[in-house]
């Protein structure tokens, strides 16, 4: 094999790298261009949008719905086994209660707002109102040393015993 035909044979070779070469680079620019184009246009023009599942199925999270207002008459917040564990009720007399009760389902608990004022009564396991803060008709009036009768506060605190009896309020 003569210098010529070696020389001819390699540059042969070559030719046939360059254009390979040059092909890729072209549809590697038509690619390029393809996808900005896409980009541009949106995913009306995804080639592959048929293949993908919408994004709203699949990365789906339930959002928890937020009310701005909630109106209702008596609402119950219940345990994962379905027991009461709080009422919020009002009443037609215009008192509203918010109760509490234990896992046993014994009211522990009771805030209420009522035309006399508000007031907090908490109870033992047995159910006896054991203190309450506030309002109070359980103790009525008395009648002082000098013979004044005296009309029970707006707002007191009264400690009951386990029999019910009366152990101390303040005033």
């Amino acid at each position: 094999m003569t210098d010529v035909e070696l020389l001819s044979a390699r540059l042969y070779k070559l030719e046939q790298r360059f254009r390979w070469m040059k092909r890729s680079a072209i549809l590697f620019g038509i690619l390029v261009t393809a996808g900005t184009a896409m980009a541009q246009f949106g995913p009306e023009l995804d080639p592959f949008r048929l293949l993908r599942r919408p994004l709203t199925q699949r990365d789906a999270i339930p959002k928890p719905s937020v009310e701005a207002e909630v109106r209702s008459h008596h609402f119950v917040l219940v345990d994962e086994k379905g027991k009461d564990r709080a009422s919020l009720v009002a009443d037609g007399a215009g008192t509203v209660f918010l109760v509490m009760f234990d896992s046993a389902g014994k009211t522990r608990a009771n805030l209420s707002v009522s035309n006399e004022g508000p007031s907090l009564v908490f109870y033992d396991p047995s159910g006896q109102q054991r203190t309450i803060i506030g309002s109070t008709t359980l103790v009525g009036s008395h009648v002082n040393e000098n013979g004044v009768a005296e009309r029970a506060p707006a707002s007191s605190i009264v400690f009951f015993d386990k029999a019910g009896k009366l152990l101390w309020r303040q005033p």
